[in-house]
């Protein structure tokens, strides 16, 4: 069974693989609810969870499966954080990863 750190751990390496390191310096993670209530890291995974990612001041939200593999997720998160980053003011139109 995952915990929210899990989920922190499972973000890095796209985290890393999208972002530029000044991006990366500037980037927030936290796991919330529905209703935008903080998650603590010891947390068990449950249903209606999110992963928000905060770069410049603009915010992704992506859904938390907890039956989902560690690596599925990072694969997902990698995806949207491609689209995210290409629809964002600072990286406007760009592709990467």
């Amino acid at each position: 069974m995952m915990i929210v750190e899990d989920v922190w751990r499972a973000a890095r390496p796209a985290l890393a693989a999208i972002l530029t390191p000044d991006e990366l310096e500037c980037t927030h993670l936290d796991v919330v609810t529905t209703k935008d209530e903080p998650v603590d890291s010891s947390a068990i995974l449950k249903d209606n969870l999110l992963l928000r990612v905060i770069v410049h001041d603009e915010d992704l939200r992506v859904w938390i499966q907890p039956t989902e593999e560690a690596i599925d997720f990072t694969t997902r998160l990698r995806s949207d954080l491609q689209d995210f980053v290409a629809e964002s003011e600072f990286g406007w139109g760009e592709r990467r990863g």
